[in-house]
């Protein structure tokens, strides 16, 4: 009978013991679960690509193009901006044209930069090399 009495503490043990280590298994594969979550919707964003132009369509349909420097926060930051802006002549057969415009070139005067709202914009890409935007604005620099 004393050896039952015996045992009784013993088996609380290993079974704290195994409690412990169930415990334990089950949080690392939720931590393991989290961190390939995390890691694979990091794989999935699209990134600046810093050696291209981007453009940022606004929610109002106006696109700015120009060295996107974030796409996190409140405001995403572009580098030396242009927009785009239709031309007309007063010959009615002649096609409109668009050119880029500077931002910072505007009669108000702007620096080199801009803020975009980062709830304004519907969405923003990196422009190809051989693109019209990209080879316009690098013939303007």
């Amino acid at each position: 009978m004393s050896s039952t009495h015996e045992d009784e503490p013993k088996m609380k043990q290993s079974s704290k013991k195994r409690v412990i280590i169930i415990t334990s298994a089950i949080a690392a594969v939720i931590v393991i679960a989290i961190g390939v979550w995390a890691f694979l919707g990091w794989l999935n964003t699209q990134r600046i690509d810093s050696s291209k132009y981007q453009v940022v369509y606004l929610a109002n349909g106006q696109a700015y193009f120009g060295k996107l420097q974030n796409t996190d926060g409140d405001f995403l930051v572009m580098k030396s901006p242009y927009t785009a802006q239709s031309t007309s002549s007063d010959d009615k057969t002649a096609a409109a044209q668009t050119t880029l415009v500077k931002v910072s070139s505007q009669v108000y005067g702007p620096e080199e930069s801009i803020a975009i709202k980062a709830s304004q914009v519907a969405f923003w890409q990196n422009l190809r090399d051989d693109s019209k935007v990209t080879t316009a604005i690098k013939s303007k620099e």
